[in-house]
């Protein structure tokens, strides 16, 4: 495969990756004990994938795709998400 679809595909999956970590978080808070299972089995399966992959070909543009797959993951959400101050009311004494 050639570097740049393989770069792609390794920044998808850790994107990827990233959400079913949030997805997964989510369900354990709302107590979706099947989803939360399948969420970790799906994980698991990519994490190892991209580690064998890793193990075999040795190739760290690859590996720097996969975890800048996941911090565009996390800087989408973060973008999407109001902060924490939004909606808030400062009053004098508190």
């Amino acid at each position: 495969m050639n570097l740049l679809p393989a770069m792609i595909l390794y920044l998808s999956v850790g994107c990827g990756e990233w959400y079913l970590a949030l997805r997964r978080t989510l369900a354990c808070a709302r107590g979706e004990k099947v989803l939360l299972v399948s969420i970790v089995f799906i994980e698991n399966l990519l994490g190892l994938w991209v580690l064998s992959n890793f193990i075999r070909t040795n190739n760290w543009f690859l590996a720097l795709s996969y975890s800048a797959g996941g911090a565009a993951g996390a800087l989408i959400v973060a973008m999407k998400s109001p902060k924490a101050t939004d909606g808030v009311v400062h009053t004098a004494g508190s």
